[in-house]
């Protein structure tokens, strides 16, 4: 029974859980076929909507309502493919005397797919509508640009003065360089254009209408701002011109007044003067370089055939002429102030040398000749060293005197018979200088002769008189003293003998002083009778200093 029972109770669950899953599959189909139906509904309401506003001849009106139709096409196209995936599973029969699902999806997809092409025709008509409006914003955004450049370009005026020239000049560039940054810009608008043209546009013919226009406004501004730039690069040159001419006229009136007369007064004043006159002759060569400049701009200016070159070649001549006529004035006046310079110099020299020789005179007629050997040695040493500078240092600033007189003599100097004069009187001073010096130096040296033959005179005397003295009449007393004696003798012949040999060398001096200095011309030489004969007397006087 309970078995019977159990079994009656599984089998009523069984049927239940059939009849519970077949009423879910049921009601999941039901929840598909209605939210197929809703979303057919929604799509069927879009696709009225698209259509209607495809068929209407002012839609779109420009490229943003073209993209958000298009946009509207494309989540249509994304809400049919999901709704493709939401009817797989919807079974073909009818519900409630409805059209089945599968049906109405195939008339939504055919009616979607016949808005494909309309809707491509709007896009395409709203995309050159666009383009044109976007051309004709460029185009007159070029041509408002080409206006203002043209009103810019009116204006003619070119600069009356350098500093307005160089100012204009230099806008002009900028301007230039103003148009050469938008060329890009403008290449743009007609690479634009050309695109719609070759895309069959259909306002081609208004485009290209309007491409030649803007090409030949932009032609225009080329042509004058490149004509206006070649007017101002020749104002510019031409200002420039007459601003350097200006200069160099009023440089030249106020150097011109730098070169004076004025004579130097002495030989502190030329070096002065010549000073500050070799500083306004380099002035004159430094500015040499500006004339030249002056040349160079007036050649660019003649081949530019510019109308007023013979006014700027008289002026340009009118000042080579002033500066070479400045130089030609430097140039005098520098070998003025040289000359003066020279001159003063040179007289100074010749005044210097001329006090220079006048007490070197003072030595030279100088009569002492010593009081005796010793004396007259010092004093010829010290004549030598006299001598010896006088012919060394002397000579020089004689050579010299005479070698600054020949450069003044052999660059014409105006005061050439006063400088031979000069040079004459200085080179016969010198001469006469010369000759006391060398008389001088020769009486010193005979004076010498002189004082050393009679010191050695008196010396040989003395030891004469000695030796004579100590000749004893003594003969010895015994043998001893006999042999002392005899041995002193002998000594003292030998002394005789020497005595004998200095009284010959003596008197051989006295013949030589005797041959040198004839006529009585030596003083104090005589001869003498001398022992054994020979003659050798008193010692005669040397010359006494006066």
């Amino acid at each position: 029974m309970v078995v019977h029972n159990l079994e009656e109770l599984n089998n009523a669950w069984m049927e239940l859980t059939e009849l519970m899953e077949e009423k879910d599959d049921a009601l999941q189909v039901a929840e598909k076929r209605e939210e197929a139906l809703v979303k057919l509904g929604q799509l069927n309401v879009l696709l009225s909507d698209l259509g209607t506003a495809l068929t209407s001849p002012d839609t779109p009106h420009d490229t943003t309502s073209s993209k958000q139709m298009s946009k509207k096409y494309q989540l249509l196209s994304e809400e049919i493919e999901g709704l493709e995936l939401l009817c797989e599973d919807v079974p073909m029969v009818e519900c409630d005397g409805a059209a089945p699902v599968q049906i109405k999806k195939e008339d939504i997809k055919s009616r979607f797919a016949a808005l494909e092409e309309p809707l491509a025709k709007k896009k395409k008509k709203a995309e050159e509508k666009d383009n044109l409006r976007e051309f004709n914003r460029l185009a007159g955004d070029e041509e408002q640009y080409l206006k203002e450049k043209q009103i810019t370009l009116d204006n003619k005026n070119l600069g009356s003065t350098l500093m307005e020239a160089e100012m204009l000049l230099a806008k002009h560039k900028i301007f230039l360089g103003d148009i050469d940054k938008h060329a890009p810009t403008y290449q743009g608008v007609v690479e634009f254009g050309n695109q719609l043209i070759d895309a069959d546009h259909y306002g081609s013919n208004i485009i290209e209408a309007r491409l030649v226009q803007l090409k030949g406004q932009w032609d225009d501004i080329h042509n004058r701002a490149n004509t206006r730039d070649k007017d101002l690069e020749e104002n510019n040159l031409t200002q420039n011109f007459y601003f350097e001419c200006t200069e160099a006229e009023s440089y030249l009136k106020e150097i011109a007044h730098l070169i004076t007369t004025d004579i130097p007064s002495d030989e502190a004043s030329a070096e002065t003067m010549l000073a500050k006159h070799k500083t306004v002759q380099g002035s004159i060569e430094d500015h040499k370089e500006k004339i030249n400049n002056l040349s160079v701009m007036l050649n660019s200016l003649s081949q530019q055939n510019h109308p007023l070159m013979s006014t700027f070649t008289n002026r340009y001549n009118y000042i080579t002429e002033a500066y070479k006529q400045l130089e030609d004035n430097a140039k005098k006046r520098r070998k003025v102030l040289e000359d003066s310079y020279n001159l003063f110099h040179f007289n100074r020299e010749v005044a210097e040398l001329n006090v220079y020789i006048s007490s070197k005179e003072i030595v030279a007629n100088c009569n002492d000749l010593g009081r005796d050997y010793e004396h007259v040695q010092v004093l010829e040493n010290k004549f030598n060293e006299f001598f010896t500078e006088l012919t060394t240092v002397g000579q020089g600033r004689v050579e010299e005197l005479c070698v600054s007189g020949e450069c003044l003599l052999d660059n014409n100097h105006t005061m050439t018979p006063e400088i031979k004069l000069a040079m004459a009187t200085i080179q016969t001073k010198w001469s006469s200088l010369l000759d006391l010096a060398t008389n001088r130096k020769e009486t010193l040296a005979s004076s010498v002769e002189l004082h050393k033959y009679h010191r050695d005179v008196k010396v040989l005397i003395s030891r004469i008189q000695a030796t004579d003295v100590s000749i004893s009449s003594d003969l010895g007393r015994d043998v001893s003293t006999v042999q002392a004696l005899q041995r002193k003798h002998q000594n003292m012949t030998h002394d005789v003998q020497a005595i004998r040999s200095q009284v010959e060398a003596l008197d051989e001096e006295n013949r030589r002083l005797q041959d040198l200095y004839p006529g009585g011309a030596c003083p104090g030489c005589c001869r003498t009778a001398g022992p054994s004969g020979g003659q050798l007397g008193a010692a005669p006087e040397p010359p006494q200093p006066p």
